[in-house]
This record gives C-alpha cells, structure tokens and sequence, in this order.
C-alpha cells in the first residue's frame, strides 16, 4: 500500500491522509516548544480554532505526563490516545499526531 499523505507544506510537517481521514503532524524536537503544545496546536488547525479559545489540555489529559512520557521521540511502540475538542487523538513515541 502506498501512502496517501498529502503535505500542505513540506516544511510545516502537517498533512491530510483522505484514506483513513486523519491529519498526521509530526512534533519538531529540536524545538523548545513542549509535545503537548504541538498537540494543541495541531487539533486547533484541524478544527480552525485558535488555541486560546479551546478547551484546556489539561482537562483530557495530563499534558505533563504526556510530555514526559513521550519526552526523546524514541520511545517506540509507546502511544498514547484521547479524545480532545470531539477529536480522536493520538500521539506516538516518535512524536506522530494522528488527528480525525
């Protein structure tokens, strides 16, 4: 099978995959930026919300925990799933935000 992922811009890491429609981002670790930010940020662009005017993270999951958790991007096998602003989200130990 051959991937589907259509990149809206191949700097922004962020797509729309319209077999199984999800939208995929993938966290920067290079960033300073927290993973349970990039995950705000990225159920706000698929909902066309802005961030500030969401429901808190917090008040699904625990974004600490989740950053810690997931804290190198090499925690294989490791995925943690929630549902955030009537969204499925899951996010993995590389870091992938599957979204729909």
């Amino acid at each position: 099978m051959t991937s589907s992922l259509i990149l809206t811009d191949s700097t922004d890491r962020f797509g729309y995959d319209p077999i199984t429609e999800t939208y995929h981002a993938q966290h920067d670790w290079t960033s300073d930026s927290p993973l349970s930010i990039t995950v705000v940020g990225v159920v706000a662009a698929v909902i066309g919300e802005e961030p500030m005017e969401m429901e808190p993270l917090y008040a699904v999951t625990d974004p600490d925990a989740l950053d810690t958790l997931l804290s190198s991007g090499t925690e294989a096998g490791i995925q943690v799933a929630f549902e955030y602003e009537e969204q499925s989200v899951t996010v993995t130990g590389h870091g992938e935000i599957v979204v729909g």
